[in-house]
């Protein structure tokens, strides 16, 4: 066992208890796919009237021997606390669709070079690294193992990369039954329109990151209550996340980042307030490389399991 695992599984262990107890005791995050199937919309609008945010594990929230963007470690997470999870779709240069952040193999697989100029017979045959950079024994996995596991298991955010070409992305959701558990993630917005298109019941997630990027994307005819809204708090005035709401859109922001952010700020459940005080703030969705702290935290608000429930989330 090398140190920095045992200072991660030290640093944890109360922190997983507390989490699994609060798990078997509270919402689940098939729960959270339940209330959403077929009806993200609508669970968004309950989140907006209830002011309560629903919690996102960025890459499925990785930490040593849990490599991200693979099964074991969606599992992991949606098994300890209620998370939807966060996926990144990249294609390779013979058109499969499989799970990767950057566009080059270099930083978290044992392979090397652009992804678009490799096969997926090649890229298969990788070892996907942990956040040690360490090799573990998982392989890169397709969009369509994804999307198979996280059936009656998971809502799912499909980060998609603007090389995919969107009308294999919505073949593969079609195929694995996936369209009424899966919202997507759009980076221009001519690429949110390819989405729309093809898909035009499609929840959506698109950087909205002041007015002007507003404009765009009303210009556009995508502001309505199919647009969740990447919005940084911080960096808007006061009125920025109220006037998106009252248009009917959902504001979603990310945990990570910078030295001062929710997931490098906290340390022990002490520290709750940090993710309780970006949830205040306005977003209905968080994205948290440390989901499991990020929902307990949550959780530890008297009123937010209550609020969930009232949106469909829970029993």
């Amino acid at each position: 066992m090398t140190k920095i695992l045992l200072r991660a599984l030290l640093a944890s262990a109360a922190l997983l208890a507390a989490s699994s107890a609060s798990a078997a005791a509270g919402p689940t995050s098939a729960d959270m796919l339940t209330a959403a199937k077929g009806r993200l919309p609508q669970l968004l609008a309950c989140l907006r009237e209830e002011k309560v945010a629903l919690v996102g594990a960025h890459r499925g929230g990785p930490l040593p021997e849990f490599p991200e963007n693979v099964v074991a470690t969606m599992q992991r997470t949606t098994s300890l606390v209620p998370a939807f999870i966060e996926t990144d779709v990249q294609q390779t240069s013979d058109g499969v669709l499989f799970q990767n952040h950057d566009d080059v193999l270099d930083r978290n697989t044992t392979g090397k070079g652009r992804i678009r100029d490799q096969t997926w017979a090649e890229i298969s045959k990788l070892k996907v690294r942990d956040t040690t950079a360490y090799p573990t024994g998982y392989a890169p996995q397709l969009l369509s193992e994804i999307l198979g596991w996280a059936d009656g298991k998971a809502l799912v955010l499909l980060d998609v990369k603007p090389q995919t070409d969107p009308d294999l992305l919505m073949a593969e959701v079609d195929k694995a039954k996936a369209g009424d558990r899966v919202f997507f993630l759009a980076y221009t917005v001519a690429q949110a329109l390819g989405q729309r298109q093809r898909r035009p019941d499609a929840v959506i997630a698109l950087p909205v990151f002041d007015r002007d990027m507003l404009a765009k994307a009303k210009a556009a005819g995508l502001v309505n209550d199919h647009l969740v809204a990447m919005v940084r708090p911080d960096k808007v005035d006061a009125a920025f996340i109220p006037e998106l709401e009252a248009m009917g859109v959902t504001v979603m922001s990310g945990t990570y980042g910078g030295p001062e952010t929710p997931d490098a700020v906290y340390r022990t459940p002490a520290d709750a307030g940090t993710f309780q005080a970006l949830a205040k703030a306005g977003p209905r969705m968080i994205v948290s490389n440390r989901p499991v702290e990020a929902a307990t935290a949550l959780l530890a608000d008297p009123t937010y399991a209550r609020k969930l429930k009232a949106c469909g989330v829970g029993h």
